[in-house]
């Protein structure tokens, strides 16, 4: 919410003047009367927060008196004026709007009003004047408001403008409202030809293929595959037929030149594995001395140590735990 701004007494007076004044010079006329300051509804706003906040002190500081129902019957005057002074300069607006948009005259284009000088209005006002302008435009052409005018014959014989879509007027890039005439863009006629783009049919496995393409083979011409013969022609004979062929002769075999050729033949010598076996160390007899909570490890895995308990222990184990006094050698 913006912050609320109050007028000083001086201030709340000389606006209170300019708002009855204005109002008793819009009375009667047809056209919009120029403002004694641009930023007068604001003015005449903060006047109304700033009666409000008088009557709130009133009443919390003296109750309710005749100077807090003096202070209310002045909001309502004001609230009252402005009301009626606004009401008076839009309709003033909307018929100088349309008194220019829709001339009753056969053929020429000419002005019977001027222009407002928007110097001497309010902004929020122009506003107001430049929207009113483009709803009248659009009536006019909703209506065939030149052709109601000019006659059937004026629709042939002017050029129609038919501009191509997405078309943007000077009006657009003016920041002040109603451009550059101050009574907004006029209106064209956009090109309305646009045909819905056809919906693409995409194979999934195309693309995954595509995707999983090497591009170091790209521009490589494949080989191609020579088909494998699944029947032999009739009539041919495998390269191999001759060999496995049965032979029409039968070989006679010497087995005592075969007897001969295989004692000529050295035997390699034998080789003999020497099994090598882990030395598994001697063991010795101890006895604990000393309970120990948690397991030692030993080659054999874990074991628990609790006093006057006899073990049989690897060397190195059994030597640790004698030099630590945990346990002693009870040799036999």
């Amino acid at each position: 919410m913006a912050e609320r701004t109050f007028l000083n007494p001086t201030q709340a007076k000389e606006v209170e003047e300019q708002l009855f004044s204005t109002l008793r010079q819009q009375v009667g006329r047809s056209v919009p009367m120029p403002l004694p300051r641009q930023d007068f509804w604001i003015k005449v706003g903060q006047l109304l927060d700033t009666v409000e906040m008088e009557v709130h002190e009133v009443y919390r500081t003296v109750g309710p008196s005749l100077k807090m129902q003096t202070i209310q019957k002045r909001q309502a005057n004001i609230r009252r004026t402005a009301s009626e002074l606004a009401r008076k300069r839009l309709v003033a607006m909307m018929q100088h709007s349309a008194s220019i948009a829709l001339r009753t005259e056969g053929g020429s284009q000419g002005q019977e009003l001027a222009n407002l000088d928007w110097s001497r209005h309010d902004p929020s006002e122009r506003e107001f004047y430049s929207n009113a302008t483009e709803q009248l435009n659009r009536f006019k052409q909703t209506v065939n408001w030149n052709a109601m005018q000019m006659g059937l014959a004026s629709e042939e014989l002017s050029p129609s403008f038919t501009l191509a879509a997405g078309t943007t007027q000077l009006d657009s890039f003016v920041p002040e409202s109603g451009g550059l005439t101050g009574q907004g863009p006029p209106t064209i006629a956009l090109e309305e030809n646009s045909k819905p783009l056809p919906d693409m049919e995409l194979d999934e496995e195309e693309n995954l293929a595509k995707a999983d393409a090497f591009p170091e083979l790209e521009g490589i011409q494949p080989v191609e595959e020579r088909p494998v013969a699944t029947a032999m022609e009739e009539g041919s004979n495998h390269a191999a037929a001759m060999d496995l062929a049965p032979s029409k002769k039968s070989e006679l075999m010497d087995f005592d030149a075969w007897a001969d050729a295989e004692a000529s033949v050295e035997a390699p010598p034998e080789v003999v594995e020497e099994i090598i076996e882990p030395d598994q160390g001697q063991l010795m007899r101890v006895r604990v001395l000393q309970s120990m909570d948690d397991p030692i490890i030993t080659a054999d895995g874990e074991i628990e140590l609790g006093a006057g308990d006899i073990l049989f222990l690897d060397e190195t184990t059994a030597n640790y735990l004698v030099d630590s006094g945990v346990a002693e050698s009870a040799a036999l």
